[in-house]
This record gives structure tokens, C-alpha cells and sequence, in this order.
């Protein structure tokens, strides 16, 4: 049993403000906003499927009824975005939550502490820890996100630019960060990535899934301040390193070891046998590391996530799997579906964690070798199941941890949960 470390067993939980003055202006400012209250739902149960013996069954799990875009925490707070642009603060310690500003579509936060948000105007504001919003910054776009560098020096990115130190950047046209339609560029304004991530090196990576069609990710230098196409020769980072169009997660240890996962793309199979059970293992994990006098060794492993008694069965060659269905049938008596989500580090207990189909789970590195555990199975809500009744969404997209046990994660369908352990 999971207990809930503040929630106890509450059905909902009205917000808890100091003042009938805050309470009275909390409510006009919600008067148009109440289909979507945010409200803190009872611990719900979890299922205890049938997934393989290293399964750690869940019993209950914390949700935050209210489905979220983006997040960031602090101090026990979580700020965050909902799909209506609502920026909020939970207070996960003391049962509170408060609406902060309205029409926000990014977030990000300082070293310090101090919060920064994006309007769906173009202005940028800081909030800071005494509860005060000022606005720093405007810029004439969309923001789509907003990055901190290691100097606490705020980067956005928009329908129109990169905008960093005041200026502009502009990406060439006819190139990834303008869309495609199958392999046509067709756009005459940026697209939002569908991940984007700042590293050590200054290099921000902007990944674009076109599904059957693949993608590409390309790479803005702020040191240099140029842009990185996937044509350089192909997806280059930083020198001559191939990085997966597909990738979900981007993530550095404790040694300053890069963890990059990804999974789909043109050449992910569903198997489906006459028996019709179904086989979907689609993850690769790569490490970008140094070693010796060798700055950016790289090694990688599509095949960690497949079961040891399914590696044979399943081999694969360029159009497919070699083995005919007889033999797959022996081996296939239910579904095997996992395809691999992000990952992130865990600085309280040295651990990395990546998220799949099947959960939360821990990834075990020595070298160049990979190896999983089942961490957490939470149950989440799909809703664009297959027919054949199982879920090929990744439904977390982002995910940390705030101590050694307790973890935060964003869901699809959701909202955010939390786990304390």
C-alpha cells in the first residue's frame, strides 16, 4: 500500500486561501474558467496486471484530476499549465493549489528558484518568490517554450525564431523547423517540436516524429549561434554523431554521460500472428561519453527492451522478421507491446529511469551495456487504444524526481501524478 502523504483519503479538495478577500478575487477570476476547476481526486486503484516477474504491482497512486501541458516544481510546488493555458501552483505539502495567471503557454525555471512564463501574447513575466509577476520581455510570436541556460539566461523559442539575448535567430527556409507533409517542406512559420531539450554544450535539440515518414532532429548552437540541419550530413551532433530522428529523452548522470532513448520511425513492425497475438518492442537507448583522450565515444543498444526469450524469435532482418509464424506462434501467447518513452536522472540515488509502455522502469549501465527493471505499472488512460485492446501511446511525457522515492510525471490523460515511494 502506497500511502498518500497529505491527502488522506479526501474525495475532492476545495482550495484553502488565507482571506475572504483572496477567496472573493480568486472567484472572479474563475467565473468563466469553472468547467475546469482544479480539483486534487481521491488515491484511485491501480490493477495489478499481468506484466513479466520483474513486475512491481501498485496499488494506489496521487493524480491531479486536470489534464496539463507543461510543468516545473520548487520548494514543493508544482507550477502548472493547463491544456486551457491556466497557469496554477500546487502546494503538494499542504493541500493548496491557487490559479497565478491566465492565457500562459510555457514555463521554465531559474536556478534560483524564480518561475519565468510566457504568454499566449508573446510576453514573458518572472515570478518570483514573494508571489510577485513582472514583465521582463515581449516578443512578436507564438512562444512555443522557454529554456535557461547555466547562466539563468532565458532562451525562447517561437513561430518566428529563436530569440536569446535579445535577438532574433532564424532558421533557414525549406528546412525541419517549417513542417513537412510526407517529404514535402511546406511551411512558412516554425512548427513546435515534438521535443525539445538544452544540453551541457550549449546545443538545443528540437526532434520532428513525421511518423511513417520518420523525422528529423536538428541542433541550434548558442555559443555559435547557428543552426545545425539534419542534412549536415545526417542528424549530426556534435561531430559526426548519428542522433535518432525518433528521440524522446534526453538526460546526463552524475560522470556527465549522455543518455539519449527513442523509439518509432519508418521501420517499426507490428507482428501479428495467426493466433493473433501481437509483438510491438520499438526502443533504442544511446550514450554519447568520454573516454581516454576520445571526447565523444558513442555506443547504443536497440535491442534492451526485448525479453531474452523473445530475442531469437523475433529476429529481425531489413524487411522484417526472418522467422516464419510457426515458430513465432509457439513463443507469442499473449501481447507483447512496449515501445520506449524519456528518460531522466535521479541525483538522490545516482539511478536513471526511463519511461515505456509498460511503466516507469530502471535502466542498470556499465559500459555499453543496458539492462531494465520494472520500477512502477501506474494504470493511465488511453484513448487511442488499438482494436485489438492495448495501448501503443507513450501517456507520460516528462517525468523527475524530488527526493530518492518520490517521483512527479506528466500524463497525456491524466494530469500529473505523483508517488511518494
Amino acid at each position: 500500500m502506497i500511502k498518500s502523504p497529505a491527502f488522506g483519503n479526501t474525495q475532492t479538495l476545495a482550495p484553502i486561501l488565507k482571506t475572504d478577500e483572496e477567496f472573493n478575487n480568486l472567484m472572479q477570476q474563475m467565473k468563466i474558467y469553472t468547467r475546469y476547476l482544479f480539483c486534487f481526486f481521491s488515491l484511485f486503484g491501480i490493477a495489478q496486471s499481468n506484466f513479466h516477474k520483474d513486475t512491481i504491482p501498485t496499488s494506489q497512486i496521487n493524480v491531479l484530476n486536470s489534464e496539463y501541458k507543461d510543468y516545473v516544481y520548487a520548494n514543493d510546488i508544482i507550477y502548472a499549465i493547463s491544456k486551457n493555458d491556466d497557469l496554477v501552483a500546487i502546494n503538494l505539502k499542504k493541500d493548496r493549489y491557487k490559479l497565478i495567471k491566465n492565457n500562459i503557454v510555457a514555463i521554465a525555471m531559474q536556478s534560483t528558484g524564480e518561475l519565468l512564463f510566457g504568454s499566449s501574447e508573446g510576453k514573458l513575466f518572472t515570478f518570483n518568490k514573494k508571489g510577485k509577476i513582472k514583465q521582463i520581455d515581449e516578443i512578436d510570436a507564438q512562444i512555443f517554450s522557454i529554456l535557461i541556460n547555466s547562466k539563468d539566461e532565458y532562451i525562447v523559442y517561437s513561430n518566428k525564431s529563436i530569440y536569446y539575448d535579445k535577438k532574433h535567430y532564424v532558421p533557414t527556409r525549406a528546412t525541419n523547423f517549417y513542417g513537412k507533409v510526407k517529404l514535402k517542406l511546406t511551411g512558412t512559420t516554425l512548427i513546435a517540436p515534438d521535443y525539445i531539450y538544452l544540453d551541457k554544450m550549449n546545443f538545443i535539440w528540437f526532434t520532428f516524429n513525421e511518423g511513417e515518414w520518420g523525422g528529423n532532429v536538428c541542433f541550434f548552437d548558442l555559443d555559435k549561434k547557428e543552426f545545425i540541419y539534419e542534412k549536415q550530413p545526417f542528424n549530426e551532433y556534435p561531430t559526426n554523431l548519428h542522433i535518432s530522428s525518433n528521440t524522446k529523452g534526453v538526460t546526463y548522470n552524475s560522470d556527465n554521460e549522455l543518455f539519449i532513448t527513442s523509439s518509432g520511425g519508418s521501420r517499426t513492425f507490428i507482428y501479428t500472428t495467426l493466433n493473433e497475438f501481437d509483438y510491438y518492442v520499438s526502443g533504442t537507448v544511446s550514450k554519447i561519453f568520454q573516454k581516454g583522450e576520445v571526447l565523444h565515444n558513442y555506443c547504443f543498444d536497440p535491442e534492451f527492451l526485448e525479453d531474452e526469450k523473445y530475442k531469437f524469435a523475433f529476429s529481425r532482418d531489413y524487411n522484417g522478421f526472418k522467422n516464419n509464424d510457426s515458430e513465432l506462434r509457439e513463443i507469442l501467447t499473449a501481447n507483447e507491446i512496449n515501445k520506449l518513452g524519456t528518460i531522466t536522472y535521479n541525483k538522490f540515488n545516482n539511478q536513471l529511469y526511463f519511461f515505456s509502455t509498460k511503466g516507469f522502469s530502471i535502466l542498470k549501465n556499465s559500459d555499453c551495456t543496458f539492462i531494465k527493471k520494472l520500477y512502477l505499472s501506474p494504470k493511465l488512460t488511453c484513448k487511442t487504444q488499438n482494436t485489438r485492446s492495448y495501448c501503443i501511446d507513450l501517456l507520460v511525457t516528462k517525468f523527475e524526481f524530488i527526493s530518492e522515492k518520490e517521483m512527479i510525471f506528466l500524463t497525456k490523460n491524466d494530469g500529473i501524478g505523483y508517488y511518494n515511494g
